[in-house]
């Protein structure tokens, strides 16, 4: 069954504290995977260099309105504008991420320049055409339907704006209920399925967009892919040990799985992870 909002909720409230210990929030405001070239030296700085890789894939600039959807707790907004100026506006289903995400803005002296506002991304107050941009980090792909993203992104974004997504991408025609390493590690996140690269592009075209640049960085994540394994193994024991004095919930028993299952999926060729720009025709 796809996971409803509250679900998304749920997931993202109690493994907070996960990703605090164990995925250097607190330094890189970031819960996704970090791209590491030669210049980076540690995972906070992997997933920072993330934000800087899609931003210039983006090109983008201090005149740019750019909308963050399934921002998180903040990072990445924070980092656009710190790094270019530009206003921001960062949602999230999430009342929590959106606490979270506002401290981080006022504690790196950027509130004026970034908002952040509890709201479905599929389902937005904006008006159309308002937006220069839209940022989507592994985001888009925790739509259960995705058409219903796409739809709205095309309604807020001027014509020609740009869509920049990181995620992982489905590789091959396998089914998640027939592929339970695929299902442990998406469901674990809150995710109902994926698309292929090859979906997204024909998704995309039937709501206006075109892909005009796609960047598989999936060697680049590797020390993260790796990372996050060795802590699934750390957090299968702190799992059963926070277990046994606190109400557990069903994320909250399950997150290190996620761990486990990215890496042998990585490991079995079933997924790969894109850096993209599509353009609103």
């Amino acid at each position: 069954m796809p996971f409803s909002n509250q679900d998304i909720i749920s997931y993202y409230d109690h493994t907070e504290t996960h990703y605090r210990q164990w995925w250097k929030m607190e330094n890189s405001m970031g819960l996704h995977y970090g791209v590491w070239d030669e210049c980076t030296k540690s995972l906070s700085e992997a997933i920072l260099n993330t934000n800087a890789q899609l931003t210039l894939l983006g090109n983008i600039s201090k005149n740019d309105k750019v909308l963050d959807a399934g921002c998180g707790v903040g990072g990445s907004s924070v980092f656009i504008a710190k790094k270019h100026g530009c206003q921001v506006t960062g949602i999230t289903l999430s009342k929590r991420q959106v606490k979270t995400a506002t401290g981080f803005a006022k504690l790196n002296g950027v509130s004026n320049n970034v908002h952040f506002l509890e709201m479905d991304y599929t389902r937005t107050d904006f008006p159309d055409n308002h937006f220069d941009v839209v940022w989507a980090i592994e985001s888009m792909q925790t739509a259960a339907d995705k058409s219903l993203f796409f739809n709205e992104m095309q309604r807020v974004l001027k014509p020609g704006g740009r869509l920049l997504l990181a995620d992982v991408f489905k590789v091959g025609n396998w089914e998640i209920a027939e592929t339970p390493v695929m299902q442990t590690m998406l469901n674990g996140w809150a995710m109902s399925d994926v698309l292929s690269t090859i979906e997204l592009e024909k998704l995309g075209k039937k709501h206006n967009f075109a892909i005009a640049l796609n960047r598989n960085v999936t060697t680049e994540i590797i020390p993260s892919i790796k990372r996050y394994y060795r802590f699934a193994w750390l957090g299968m024991i702190g799992t059963k040990w926070y277990n046994l004095f606190h109400d557990a919930t069903h994320f909250s028993k399950i997150h290190y799985k996620t761990g486990f299952a990215q890496y042998k999926g990585w490991k079995r060729g079933l997924w790969n992870y894109h850096l993209i720009l599509m353009v609103n025709e």
